[in-house]
């Protein structure tokens, strides 16, 4: 399969999608009860100083956000997670029961910076959760196969410094297939997005109708 993003290359079968109905829930940020709905197509430009909480949508394409070699060689924009935008040092909390899978440091600009994925069976499937743009202090002493309870807060939401040059939110995306490291597609290209959504399912399923 000749793709725009080594990740999706070799997959040859796709598990199925569980049933979430099947599971049991938890937000992954405590949200007031008033969020702004960002709208990204156009880049950073929908954002506000004063919405301090923000949801930014699964699925959308975002023109003219996503610079530098990291996204713009492989046409990379259009978004696979939610992000859940929070101050700095907000609590980010598992959305089920599961186990630490994989974390570490994406280093890159842009990239996710700290960031932890977890690993969880729902309807007798495996499902991993990533988890984006933390703090340092979210991976300190995190061990792989760590179990984990659904609420338990994995982390707090990072500054720019930490986050990959980002506004402070979290990033929550779900994917079906098993991480080759402690990073995920976030944003893909046209060319995978088919692919893309079948892989990483709408987040919305296990945090509500956010939108």
């Amino acid at each position: 399969m000749n793709s725009s993003n080594t990740f999706f290359v070799g997959i040859s079968e796709i598990p199925p999608l569980p049933d979430f109905s099947k599971g049991t829930y938890n937000q992954i940020v405590d949200l007031p009860d008033n969020v702004a709905i960002q709208d990204f197509t156009a880049g950073m430009i929908g954002e506000k100083e004063d919405d301090l909480f923000y949801i930014g949508r699964y699925n959308e394409k975002r023109l003219n956000m996503y610079t530098g070699d990291h996204f713009e060689k492989n046409n990379r924009c259009i978004h696979m997670g939610i992000d859940i935008g929070a101050p700095v040092g907000t609590k980010v909390k598992s959305f089920t029961a599961g186990e630490i899978f994989l974390f570490g440091y994406n280093e890159k600009a842009l990239d996710y910076g700290y960031t932890i994925i977890t690993k969880h069976i729902i309807d007798d499937c495996i499902v991993f959760a990533l988890y984006g743009h933390l703090n340092r202090k979210s991976i300190t002493e995190k061990k792989s196969g760590e179990p984990v309870f659904r609420g338990q807060a994995l982390g707090e939401i990072g500054n720019e410094d930490e986050n990959g040059g980002w506004p402070p939110h979290v990033h929550f995306q779900l994917s079906l297939i098993t991480p080759k490291t402690y990073d995920l597609p976030g944003v893909v290209s046209e060319k995978d997005w088919g692919l893309a959504q079948k892989i990483f399912p709408d987040p919305r399923l296990v945090q509500g109708q956010l939108y």
